[in-house]
């Protein structure tokens, strides 16, 4: 997934839950009566999370970070926090007992968010992820035509001066390294809206005034929120961080993990140690067998643009039959349609490269796109042949195994049909990314690539070695230990960063992990999990094993944080 979508949905991904509270007058409400009005508050305060996830009540708000709004809604939490305790966790099913400790979570998640982070005090990001996103999230659903849609889109247009006030009014300071993300992105948001505002100026010419003004006033209001920033004092290098007890806590409450931030970086170290022995030893080999130049591939003088796209569907296709034959795990024959489409030009700001839209699971019309670099509508033969020689190697494949199947597109599908809607609701990133990190070498062994493909395989050991990488930064840069600067250097020279192109995606990558903690180690260490999972599962069942049975169940129990699948699936931990 694409970091511009990855940074808008981090910071709120484990809070929204679907709307459709219900009280029973006097009575005491049940479990599935107080999650439903915990689901329908936290919806409320986020409403572009809402329509993410397929729940439309809000579409013609933004978030309202006031001072107000925040205490109403931390006192609200606490009530929660504290009616939630009061039910008796023994007294439910088993589901329901996974339940409540998930509804628990999103809400202590929540509380930390707003009382102990206080991003809406500290990040600028928030704010113009809100105003994105707010836009960005009605334009690429389907839920409804252009034409229903557009009073939100205008709504939401109108309230982008608002938001930034606040901001002002909650921002007072903010590290060099936000306030340069920051300006960059809302740099970014300006043109998406006037992309946006053309799109629909040409799509509703009778309304072509109003649309300018309103697109017009909040482009205005993030560039009067640009020179805010730029004249603020700036704060401690370090502000990014959240402190350690901080980070502890969203360990335990968020995932669910039994260890600290201490240990966690001691795992990542020796996981980063291992990674590189692995990655270098394979390397030596790589480099004294398998240096074969370029491949001598003939063009057909009638390959063209649409050759290209039409191979991207067919990629899609192809691997999913291959899960089939090989009868890796289930795909279910009504899964949503994915199709792979050229960036759409008003997301060109948004999207620079390839990225997956996942489809809201209570979105009426399910159906995914996995956006890819626009074509040229005229290649030369250099272009040609380079194109021609990416398809005649198949370079489509790993990119589809992570985005589409069995990664992010097959599993969030499957999550949403969970029948519990606390469970369907849940986003965990350390499953979400930790299931797409596991498949690329997961779907290697199983052959995918044939026998060996050695440069597939030394940037699957080379991928790893980055998230081994991001797990000591994650800790080091949120717990203090690390400025900016010195995470820049350390990781540059612990992946051997030879070019300055390589050293410039290096730094962008952590500009973005200041803003994201424990969302970069999730990564390796849900993968991590999953194979701890796995190996636990074939040790109980012995000959009887099954592993696409295991995957069948791991992936129906939804987008959950992985330390409750060892209670889920009913299985301990193996002895190394």
């Amino acid at each position: 997934m694409h970091p511009r979508v990855v940074i808008g949905l981090a910071l709120t991904i484990l809070l929204m839950l679907p709307a459709n509270p219900c009280r029973a007058g006097k009575k005491k409400p049940t479990f599935e009566q107080l999650s439903h009005e915990v689901i329908e508050t936290l919806q409320s305060f986020y409403p572009v999370t809402a329509t993410q996830r397929g729940i439309h009540s809000y579409d013609h708000r933004l978030a309202d970070y006031s001072s107000r709004s925040v205490k109403s809604m931390i006192r609200r939490l606490n009530d929660y926090r504290k009616r939630l305790d009061r039910i008796r966790r023994a007294d439910l099913e088993p589901t329901q007992q996974i339940d409540h400790r998930l509804i628990k979570s999103n809400v202590e998640t929540a509380l930390q968010d707003l009382k102990q982070t206080a991003w809406h005090k500290k990040s600028p990001q928030l704010y113009v992820d809100e105003a994105i996103n707010g836009v960005y999230s009605l334009m690429v659903s389907r839920h409804a035509p252009l034409s229903e849609k557009l009073y939100s889109i205008l709504a939401r247009m109108d309230d982008v001066p608002s938001l930034f006030s606040v901001a002002r009014r909650n921002i007072k300071s903010a590290p060099r390294i936000w306030i340069d993300l920051a300006t960059e992105s809302l740099e970014s948001g300006m043109q998406f809206y006037r992309e946006v505002a053309s799109v629909l100026m040409n799509e509703f010419p009778e309304r072509a005034d109003e649309i300018l003004k309103t697109s017009t006033q909040a482009r205005e209001a993030m560039n009067d929120f640009l020179v805010y920033l730029q004249e603020a004092p700036v704060g401690s290098e370090t502000g990014f961080a959240i402190g350690r007890k901080d980070y502890d806590a969203r360990l335990t409450q968020g995932y669910f993990l039994s260890y600290s931030s201490d240990s966690l970086l001691k795992i990542g170290e020796a996981l980063l140690e291992e990674a590189c022995q692995y990655y270098e030893e394979y390397k030596g080999y790589v480099d004294a067998y398998h240096q074969n130049g370029q491949d001598s591939v003939f063009v057909p003088a009638s390959f063209s643009r649409e050759d290209v796209l039409n191979y991207y569907d067919w990629e899609v296709n192809q691997i999913r039959l291959f899960l089939k034959v090989r009868d890796i795990l289930s795909v279910p024959e009504d899964i949503a349609p994915l199709s792979v489409i050229e960036t759409p030009a008003f997301l060109g700001s948004m999207i620079p490269g390839m990225a997956y839209q996942p489809v809201g699971p209570f979105d009426n019309d399910q159906y995914g796109y996995l956006y890819v670099r626009v074509i040229p509508d005229v290649l030369d033969r250099k272009q040609l042949e380079a194109r021609y020689r990416y398809i005649h190697r198949r370079g489509f494949k790993s990119s589809v195994v992570c985005e589409a199947f069995p990664g992010h597109h097959l599993q969030m599908q499957i999550a949403a049909r969970h029948e519990s809607e606390v469970r369907k609701w849940q986003r965990n990133v350390m499953f979400i990314e930790g299931w797409a990190l596991f498949c690329d070498e997961m779907m290697y062994r199983t052959g995918l690539y044939g026998e060996e493909d050695p440069a597939m395989w030394l940037a699957i050991l080379g991928e790893i070695r980055v998230r081994a990488a991001s797990i000591v930064a994650d800790v080091r840069l949120h717990t203090g230990q690390f400025t900016y600067e010195e995470c820049v250097e350390w990781m540059a020279d612990v992946l051997e960063a030879a070019t300055e192109a390589e050293k410039q995606q290096i730094s962008k990558s952590l500009r973005t992990q200041t803003l994201i903690p424990t969302v970069p180690m999730s990564f390796l260490m849900g993968k991590r999990e999953i194979e701890r999972l796995r190996a636990a599962a074939e040790a109980r069942d012995d000959i009887d094993f099954n592993e696409a049975d295991f995957y069948d169940a791991l992936l129906a129990e939804g987008s959950i944080p992985p330390a409750l699948m060892w209670e889920i699936l009913g299985l301990e931990p193996v002895e190394n």
